[in-house]
């Protein structure tokens, strides 16, 4: 009997660099028909606390700007904390549809979050070697 994968210990990689998320919304991929043609992603959203780093926000605004900026963003799902990849799936070109500061509230003493969501060409699901 294969193991349970948990969800909790994952890794982001947009283009080349690793950038770290406290969520990442559902992978999906959906048709209105069997006998439509193409495919269907839905977006997905991708959360993080908020520190001064502006790479995701100076990311949306090249494209807000006009400019084209896709990049390959690569989720992989670990076994453990620090541990091996079990599964990993490449969103293909993709680009930020819309980024989200916090909101401020001062009677709470709460994480401020940033979150952008993601539009993307294709979702291939990477294969791994057992014990790779």
């Amino acid at each position: 009997m294969e193991p349970l994968l948990g969800t909790s210990h994952f890794r982001v990689l947009i283009g080349d660099r690793e950038l770290g998320f406290s969520e990442i919304g559902r992978l999906a991929s959906q048709t209105t028909s069997p006998h439509e043609r193409g495919h269907g992603f839905e977006p997905i959203v991708l959360r993080r606390a908020l520190s001064t780093s502006r790479d995701l926000f100076d990311w949306r605004r090249r494209v807000l700007d006009g400019g084209e900026d896709r990049r390959d963003v690569v989720i992989q799902q670990l076994d453990a904390a620090q541990g091996r990849v079990v599964n990993a799936w490449r969103l293909v070109r993709a680009w930020p549809s819309r980024w989200s500061g916090p909101s401020f509230d001062a009677r709470d003493g709460g994480i401020a979050y940033e979150e952008i969501e993601l539009v993307y060409d294709d979702l291939v699901w990477e294969s791994h070697e057992q014990g790779a």
